[in-house]
């Protein structure tokens, strides 16, 4: 059950990864700071959470970070603790991009997290497109029992006429 529940969370986690990456570098490419970006993200969330009914994980690791750095925690801390919560290789590259922005100042940021959210939706199509195809083999069976008995409900009269 365990098992099942964090499997369920990191399918959600990579589900949710390129909206994330896309809002940050849309609020990066307007000028923002990567605390102010991170603040505005986590605050969108917080005011729409009380209507959605299941949380998301990723932001709520992100709310977690923000209080993190509210309290006084380093930036760079904050962010590293994110990319080994999320436990995801891409959540630590996203907190590898942005902690090497805090130390190096680059100015290509907005860039790379634009680049990083085009690979990101592109390996989400790419799960979703494994996610139908699994959804296609559980169904598999149920088709193949339901075609058995539509050539039961066919056979059986026809034979039971023959014979009568």
């Amino acid at each position: 059950v365990l098992h099942k529940r964090v499997e369920e969370r990191e399918e959600q986690m990579k589900m949710d990864y390129p909206e994330l990456v896309s809002k940050l570098a849309l609020l990066l490419g307007a000028g923002m700071t990567v605390q102010n970006a991170w603040q505005r993200i986590v605050s969108d969330y917080a005011s729409k959470k009380p209507t959605e009914a299941a949380k998301r994980y990723a932001y709520e690791e992100m709310l977690l970070t923000a209080n993190e750095m509210r309290n006084g925690v380093y930036q760079s801390e904050a962010l590293e603790g994110f990319g080994r919560r999320c436990r995801l290789p891409c959540y630590n590259k996203l907190a590898t991009l942005l902690i090497q922005n805090l130390r190096s100042g680059s100015n290509n940021l907005s860039c790379l997290l634009q680049e990083e959210a085009k690979e990101a939706f592109e390996e989400r199509k790419h799960l979703a497109r494994r996610q139908g195809e699994k959804a296609g083999t559980k169904l598999l069976l149920p088709m193949m029992l339901l075609l058995i008995m539509v050539m039961v409900m066919i056979i059986v009269p026809a034979f039971l006429s023959h014979i009568g």
